[in-house]
């Protein structure tokens, strides 16, 4: 079944529906890695005018899922074994860092933010709505890294967290990771509540190692297929 059809009518907005709908597709190889993206055939498919398709292709680069080179066009982005290991790598240090930093200033409007994002991720995953789960995800793991203070350390964690979303997109996707997700989450918020920084360091750099597993599983398994 394509994923490229018509939309549906929604109450969220033309721009977001294209962008999850072409970011699926390139997720499932709909659209080929490394291939120039037809926007105007594109927009037909999907019963939209132009508008939209630039809109969501714009924002598919900021995630990294679609490179746009001047006067060429819009490409897939293809996913690199090398560049995720790199990518996670630097990640694990910075953000392991970070989040024993901010163990010990982590106060109680921070964890109640915490909690309530942590059930919001939850629902997010039993429904499958992996764009409501990315945006309350990433609240989670920036409302601990803010509470470090170090305006630095948060843009290059920006940096990355967007480089890294076309790998996290595609774990989540891989098969049902909703019980072993909310597992590591439930591992992070305790060390929170608990303001031990060796443990949030820990738990937070088993989460990303648990990413970047089950990321290389899915590309292997995609390869062999």
């Amino acid at each position: 079944m394509t994923i490229l059809k018509p939309l549906e009518d929604t109450k969220r907005t033309l721009t977001a529906i294209v962008q999850e709908r072409i970011r699926t597709a390139i997720v499932h190889r709909e659209l080929a890695p490394g291939s120039r993206i037809d926007q105007a055939r594109l927009a037909q498919s999907l019963e939209v005018s132009l508008i939209p398709v630039r809109e969501a292709l714009k924002n598919l680069a900021a995630e990294g899922f679609v490179q746009i080179i001047p006067r060429r066009g819009a490409f897939v982005s293809e996913a690199s074994g090398g560049d995720m290991e790199a990518l996670y790598a630097a990640r694990e240090i910075l953000e392991g860092e970070t989040a024993f930093r901010a163990a010990a200033r982590l106060t109680p409007e921070a964890l109640t933010s915490l909690d309530t994002l942590m059930a919001q991720m939850g629902d997010a995953l039993t429904v499958h709505d992996y764009t409501e789960f990315t945006r309350t995800n990433r609240a989670f793991h920036f409302t601990i890294y803010k509470a470090a203070e170090n305006p630095y350390m948060l843009d290059m964690i920006a940096t990355l967290w967007d480089l890294a979303e076309r790998y996290r997109y595609r774990y989540l996707l891989f098969r049902d990771q909703a019980a072993p997700i909310q597992a590591e989450h439930r591992a992070i918020l305790d060390a929170c509540h608990a303001h031990d920084a060796p443990k949030l360091r820990d738990t937070i750099i088993d989460h990303m190692r648990q990413t970047l597993l089950g990321v290389k599983q899915y590309l292997l398994q995609i390869e062999t297929s």
